[in-house]
């Protein structure tokens, strides 16, 4: 058994011959023998992503990085964007 650390970022599923991508945001993936267990506190389909919506808090996490924030609040905010361009990444990449 192997247990990794994830980060936001595209995912790839190939479940019966079958690929789809998915947004996932900070989680664990867990290795063993045929089998591949994912944890995450987020997982979106292409279709499940409104674009506008993604890139309002692209702009919002980016506005508060300007702030003057505490190290959690900027681990947060970081995280925050991370995700969401994850999901922008997702979104784009199926239009092409």
């Amino acid at each position: 058994m192997k247990l990794n650390t994830l980060k936001p970022g595209e995912l790839g599923l190939f479940q019966g011959g079958n690929a789809t991508s998915l947004a996932v945001g900070e989680g664990f993936a867990e290795i063993t023998g045929d089998a591949v267990s994912v944890l995450t506190d987020m997982a979106l389909e292409s279709s499940a992503i409104d674009e506008a919506t993604a890139e309002a808090a692209v702009a919002r996490a980016q506005a508060a990085m300007k702030d003057d924030l505490g190290s959690e609040e900027v681990a947060a905010v970081q995280a925050s964007l991370q995700k969401a361009l994850a999901q922008l990444h997702v979104k784009r990449r199926q239009r092409h």
